[in-house]
């Protein structure tokens, strides 16, 4: 490379000598066929080739340390016809209609798209950082931590509102309800004990229907120390109350309800294995005959819906609960070969259908758990050929889109791809 850089310094037009390719070079013995009759071009050609040559020879440094990944998201994200209203609206600063847009997505539990979010964090109006906090999502506050000046999302709402924290509680005691759960789910990021201290103060004097979305705000920063309160809405008077407790419960893996679910799973299934390495051939399921009052209380329906059997129910709603993750431990096998396992198994469906349901639950997470989305959408495509005639066509398909919601975007198209090609033949 030193010959090339003298060459080059001095210029071509005063060299006499040869400028041909070195071919004992093992780099430029590659230009033989693509040489110049252009001698500033053929130099230039060989110091590209060296540098290439040398950069590949290059050692990295070892101690520089990879990035943490983003965590998966546990909402949707809102889809890309928003995307271009929000921007219009964030560039126009036009903050009356952008707070309206950002109010509905609070409603609906949605998140920014990710193509926002750089422009979302260098937002500076104290009352639309606020509104911002609960819609970042995984994502938002992963990228936070590389710019400093988008720390106002690390440091929450207990540092924006410092001055203006009456007025937040305010609005919790006295607003509609849309915006007194928006105000949870920002004082919920900002300062979780202060949001679950609020709404255990309300909780009881809320519409069923209230219990139960003012519960899933708890899945913001969702802790242990939230488990005394969500253990106490098992006995809950609402279902539906109580079904969203038993969700976040099963969330944290060291809480009591994720141990009695666990407990209660593992005697429902045997495994029959053959071979000196006790391979994984056949899984049997064989749910209780019976059940008591405390997994009614576990968010275990004692009646099954009609046309539905008990034994399936409570079955589906116990393993639902169960990290898919606990299988593939517990029989050292691949969610493929669990699912093919139980393929005869007179429960084989109502297990299909737990286990997708436990996927969609855990699978944002917890990565072991996510692995299984994959096998489970090929295991509901051949759904419909072996329950034709026997069940509701639709039934299947809510369960692959419940999947696709669990998705990142290449797995979903991935997904998604063949069956839009069979559409068009």
């Amino acid at each position: 490379m030193e010959e090339l850089t003298k060459l080059a310094l001095v210029g071509t037009g005063k060299q006499t000598a040869s400028l041909g390719v070195d071919v004992q070079h093992p780099a430029e013995s590659l230009l033989v066929e693509v040489a110049s009759d252009d001698r500033e071009h053929l130099v230039l050609l060989r110091a590209a080739a060296r540098g290439v040559y040398e950069r590949c020879g290059h050692t990295g440094e070892r101690d520089i340390a990879a990035l943490t990944p983003c965590p998966r998201e546990s909402r949707r994200v809102a889809s890309g016809r928003l995307l271009g209203l929000l921007q219009n609206a964030l560039a126009t600063k036009s903050d009356d209609l952008l707070k309206e847009f950002l109010r509905q997505m609070a409603a609906s539990e949605l998140l920014l798209p990710p193509e926002l979010l750089p422009e979302a964090l260098e937002v500076a109006d104290v009352d639309l950082r606020e509104m911002l906090l609960p819609l970042l999502g995984e994502r938002g506050r992963w990228l936070s931590q590389f710019n400093t000046e988008w720390q106002w999302v690390s440091a929450g709402v207990a540092q924006l509102s410092s001055t203006n924290r009456d007025g937040l509680k305010q609005r919790w005691d006295e607003g509609a309800f849309s915006e007194r759960r928006q105000v949870l789910l920002s004082v919920r990021r900002g300062d979780p004990a202060l949001g679950r201290e609020w709404l255990a103060e309300t909780l009881d004097g809320e519409k069923a229907e209230h219990r139960a979305r003012l519960l899933q705000v708890l899945l913001e920063a969702l802790s242990p120390a939230d488990e005394p309160l969500l253990e106490s809405r098992l006995d809950d008077r609402s279902e539906q109350v109580r079904a969203v407790a038993a969700d976040l419960l099963a969330r944290l893996p060291d809480s009591a309800l994720a141990a009695r679910m666990r407990q209660r799973a593992t005697e429902m299934f045997m495994a029959e294995t053959a071979g000196t390495l006790g391979e994984l051939k056949k899984l049997v399921c064989n749910p209780p005959e019976a059940i008591d009052k405390s997994w009614q209380r576990d968010a275990v329906p004692l009646k099954p819906p009609p046309g539905r059997g008990k034994r399936a129910v409570w079955l589906e709603s116990v393993i639902s609960r169960v990290p898919p993750s606990e299988w593939t431990r517990r029989f050292a096998a691949e969610p493929r070969q669990l699912i093919e396992a139980i393929a005869d198994d007179d429960f084989w469906l109502p297990t299909l259908s737990g286990w997708t349901a436990a996927t969609v639950l855990f699978a944002p997470g917890d990565a072991e758990s996510a692995r299984w989305l994959g096998p489970l959408w090929n295991a509901w495509q051949v759904v419909d050929a072996r329950q034709r005639g026997k069940q509701r066509t639709t039934d299947h398909h809510q369960q692959l889109r419940a999947l696709l919601s669990a998705m990142d975007r290449e797995q979903a198209e991935a997904c998604v791809r063949p069956l839009l090609g069979e559409m068009a033949t």
